[in-house]
């Protein structure tokens, strides 16, 4: 039997996080069944007041989304439930790769393309690069979720604030080092996209050479935390006999 990864193991694991989490991914559904159908009316809005109204309902998506990403381990926050979850008949990759796909694959991969392509203008180029950011930081809050279980997303922010107004701080002393700085790949970037009206195949070519090598990282080391946490704290014997 493999020990590693067993496809009936996973569905059954799969399954019993699935019972847990079905209300969590609804609510995440239904936010962003709303958003979409925003998106969709957005042209026909006139007024202010309908404009802050769709960029409420994205920035309220968008922030489920990282928080859902953040809880791939709140199963595991009190001792009872630490002990439900690891004392599951499955390997470690099979209980990883579980809620990996529930509270990130998923959520990730359903809502961001319902409609199965982008327009080809330079709306659809900043929507392009809006997701592959937050795939990344989706990807850091699946990290940061395994770390720490409570509070991942929180720290994450703050990590990343504290970076900011460091750089900030760091820029605005040496200032010498901005002026230094090669923008020119930027111009090349853009000059193989295109400006007016973007090569969106090119554009989606542009966002996975961004997104995708952090977003690996991310995952594969979350992995690795994950089970270097199992192994240094076996609360429960599950090896198989």
């Amino acid at each position: 039997m493999n020990n590693w990864f067993n496809i009936k193991r996973f569905w059954l694991v799969l399954r019993h996080e699935f019972a847990n989490a079905w209300i969590e991914l609804a609510v995440f559904v239904a936010i962003a069944l709303v958003s979409h159908f925003v998106i969709k009316m957005a042209p026909y809005y006139t007024d202010v007041k309908a404009a802050v109204l769709t960029v409420a309902f994205e920035s309220g998506f968008l922030i489920f989304y990282l928080v859902l990403a953040s809880r791939v381990f709140a199963n595991m926050q009190s001792t009872e439930r630490r002990i439900g979850f690891l004392s599951l008949p499955a390997s470690n990759a099979e209980k990883f790769y579980a809620r990996l796909l529930l509270y990130w694959f998923l959520p990730t991969f359903a809502p961001f393309f319902p409609s199965g392509q982008i327009p080809a203008n330079v709306t659809g180029f900043i929507t392009l690069a809006i997701v592959a950011v937050m795939i990344i930081e989706s990807s850091l809050a699946v990290l940061f979720g395994t770390i720490f279980r409570k509070g991942g997303l929180l720290i994450l922010l703050l990590v990343e604030t504290v970076i900011v107004i460091s750089v900030v701080i760091y820029t605005n002393a040496y200032p010498w080092v901005i002026n230094n700085l090669d923008f020119s790949i930027v111009a090349r970037v853009m000059e193989y996209v295109g400006v007016d009206r973007p090569d969106m195949g090119r554009a989606l070519k542009v966002a996975a050479m961004v997104a995708v090598p952090p977003t690996v990282f991310n995952i594969a080391l979350a992995r690795i935390i994950f089970s270097r946490k199992r192994l240094s704290r076996p609360l429960v014997n599950i090896d198989e006999q």
